[in-house]
């Protein structure tokens, strides 16, 4: 009798082939896991951190700048930024939103910038380069020149009520 010499295929791969193929499956699962992980993270964190519009706010301006607004006639308060004039920032926010009469510009002299106009001595008020005030200083300027000084802080505070 004859022997037949043919051979079986199996349908079974080699070994190191199943290794490679579930590796490779693995490795793609880590990476759609992570990318999955990561998309959600940031979702997250731009809840937490939603973009709100930015508004310029062109009431508050450095004291260099008070001779140079655009209206014929309006105002600016000068003060400091300590917690004895936090009281001055809400009533300037409150004149300012609530006024239709003159325009008030607000000057911090606790702001680098406005520093060096901050005076003991006295006020001046000639002109920008030589403009020296107090911590508590109301300025009324027409036509760009100063035509009344009020440091009164009582009076200074009457006249941010009053409007």
């Amino acid at each position: 009798m004859k022997k037949n010499n043919v051979k079986i295929k199996s349908n079974k791969l080699p070994d190191e082939v199943k290794r490679a193929i579930i590796i490779v499956i693995v490795f793609v699962l880590l990476l759609v896991a992570m990318y999955f992980l990561t998309t959600k993270i940031l979702e997250s964190d731009n809840e937490d951190n939603k973009v709100t519009e930015n508004a310029i706010q062109y009431n508050e301006i450095l004291a260099g700048s008070s001779f140079n607004q655009s209206e014929e006639d309006y105002y600016v308060i000068y003060y400091g930024g300590s917690d004895e004039y936090s009281n001055y920032e809400s009533l300037i926010s409150s004149y300012q939103l609530n006024s239709m009469g003159t325009k008030l510009y607000s000057v911090d002299l606790s702001s680098g910038m406005n520093k060096k106009y901050l005076t003991e001595g006295n006020i001046v008020t000639k002109s920008a380069n030589e403009l020296r005030v107090k911590a508590t200083t109301l300025l009324r300027f027409k036509d760009n020149k100063v035509t009344e000084v009020i440091t009164d802080t009582n009076k200074i505070t009457e006249f941010l009520n009053s409007n």
